[in-house]
């Protein structure tokens, strides 16, 4: 089962404020976690890595109440590289080194053959992880939005996916969910505290399987942008599908935003969607999409608006935003709004 590691100060403070802040007591969360107050007791002493879906649960309870910590997801057996390394340096210590390269060699041809003749024994030595092969659907059209906008593919065994760990913390995890219901396959999440990516968190998968499946469905490797990647069509073939795509787009590349403008001498404050890349064939699928689920989009050289409020509003009903921070950002605009009409004429 995948864990969470949380530095040891904020998973402390983070049982801390389950308690304090959202009236969560241990046995409450021991039950709804389905573990022994020992178990709650070492978690918040930080003395073990909380797991995954403990993690979620409180979350979930916590309702907004409590912010989650920064976070690293631990896949399954993360464990098992750093026991075997103890365990092999006590061997070594103890019996010497390793047989001799005669030995070794005749160990490998062996070991080769076993895995060519029972493949379902060695699921994660050296061959392709099985993943499941999901249909056409507005999940994976979604994913695929994500993909666009986000995403990348690097090499012919890994796809990552970045994006704000702070801004989309909730999202992340969001998007793991999403990729384990696809693909039944476990990503990894790392955070990086250094240089320009100090504000990123990475969704990483690794998995011939997974890589070789995104390109049937219309991927490619590399530059997206050198390559003016598009939209694929079995997506712009579908209604449906092209609606989910542009939401996972506009859950990664777009935004929203503020105008401030005077008119008539009035002052004016209108909301606003606004998606950027620098794609120009996705720019297109965007601007179509909006178009043929009749909001009236204005396309630029690297972006796409929609200016009206009551389409921005429109569009978190029939399209919607899976990335909680553009939603709660919306509610905060209207807060402004709704202020400013009460306050003077100027700002």
């Amino acid at each position: 089962m995948p864990r969470v590691k949380i530095k040891k100060k904020d998973q402390i403070e983070f049982f801390n404020s389950l308690y304090y802040e959202a009236g969560l007591g241990w046995e409450t969360l021991g039950e709804y976690a389905e573990v022994c107050s020992r178990t709650i007791l070492d978690w918040r002493k930080a003395k073990s890595t909380i797991s995954e879906n403990a993690f979620r649960i409180f979350l979930k309870l916590a309702k907004g109440k409590v912010k989650a910590p920064e976070y690293k997801i631990l896949p399954d057996f993360w464990s098992t590289f750093k026991a075997g390394k103890k365990g092999g340096l006590a061997i070594a210590k103890k019996y010497g080194g390793p047989g001799t390269p005669e030995g070794r060699r005749k160990g490998g041809l062996v070991s080769q053959e076993k895995r060519r003749l029972f493949p379902e024994l060695y699921p994660n030595c050296n061959l392709p992880k099985i993943i499941s092969d999901p249909k056409n659907s507005s999940d994976l059209a979604e994913f695929i939005g994500i993909m666009l906008g986000d995403g990348g593919i690097s090499s012919y065994t890994q796809a990552t996916i970045t994006l704000h760990k702070k801004d989309s913390k909730e999202y992340i995890l969001i998007v793991c969910d999403l990729i384990k219901r696809l693909f039944d396959i476990n990503p990894a999440v790392y955070f990086s505290n250094h240089g320009s990516r100090k504000n990123v968190g990475v969704i990483t998968v690794s998995s011939t399987s997974f890589i070789n499946f995104l390109i049937n469905k219309g991927l490619k490797r590399g530059n997206k942008v050198k390559q003016q990647i598009d939209v694929p069509d079995w997506i712009k073939a579908n209604k449906n599908f092209s609606k989910y795509c542009l939401r996972g787009l506009i859950d990664t590349d777009g935004c929203i935003y503020i105008h401030k403008h005077r008119v008539n001498g009035c002052n004016c404050l209108n909301m606003g969607i606004n998606f950027s890349n620098k794609s120009t064939p996705i720019l297109k699928f965007v601007y179509r999409t909006l178009k043929n689920l009749n909001f009236h989009p204005k396309i630029f050289a690297n972006g796409v608006n929609l200016y009206r409020e009551s389409e921005v509003c429109r569009y978190t009903k029939e399209v919607g935003f899976t990335n909680i921070y553009h939603a709660n950002r919306l509610r905060k605009i209207k807060k402004e709004k709704y202020r400013t009409r009460r306050s003077a004429p100027n700002w």
